[in-house]
């Protein structure tokens, strides 16, 4: 992928979690599946099955392409949702409702697609955790705005390199599907993945 195609939304969400993933991921193709991918992989399949919904004062749109030309950024929404003339991006995430500044901040890149697209503000969108089965509002305006924008800077300087970021082992890369890749070997205090550790 050269660094003038448009960036995936996916891509800089990936970069906030973790920059040595992203360019892992994205630069050297190194993405691996693990139980945890597969089942985000099985419920954003069955979300966008589901066509185009309506309910009594809501219109829902599902896998929505999404195009900034202005900030050189694609990407699908899981879900659009237009209530009274304001749209919403819903993006579906596996697991229990919590706080993740990536996934934050893959919902506002959404909102500023939609922006574009739509030629209007969009200062809400929504994370639905399937399992919670609740929503997360968040405000797409504000410091979460300023940190997606220059999180996709930085993420076309990062794949201008040639190599990853250095790796350091942290709490995030238990169950990370990019650890083999990420560190082979492991620092000597970290044992290796073992998907026994992972099965019920």
């Amino acid at each position: 992928m050269g660094i003038k195609d448009p960036l995936p939304i996916g891509l800089v969400a990936e970069y906030v979690f973790c920059p040595r993933s992203a360019w892992l991921a994205y630069a050297a193709g190194a993405f691996q599946h693990n139980e945890f991918t597969v089942e985000g992989e099985i419920l954003h399949r069955r979300v966008h099955g589901k066509g185009r919904g309506k309910r009594p004062g809501k219109r829902q749109w599902r896998r929505v392409p999404l195009y900034s030309y202005r900030l050189g950024l694609a990407g699908y929404a899981d879900l659009v949702e237009e209530v009274d003339g304001q749209y919403f991006p819903v993006e579906y995430k596996r697991g229990q409702l919590r706080s993740s500044i990536s996934d934050k901040v893959q919902v506002c890149l959404q909102g500023l697609c939609l922006e574009e697209m739509l030629r209007q503000p969009i200062e809400t969108g929504y994370i639905y955790y399937a399992g919670s089965r609740r929503r997360l509002e968040v405000g797409l305006a504000g410091p979460l705005r300023r940190l997606a924008l220059k999180s996709l800077k930085e993420v076309r300087e990062l794949l201008r390199h040639p190599h990853p970021p250095p790796g350091r082992l942290a709490a995030k890369c238990t169950g990370c599907a990019q650890r083999e890749a990420c560190m082979p070997e492991g620092p000597p205090q970290a044992e290796r993945f073992r998907w026994e550790d992972w099965l019920p």
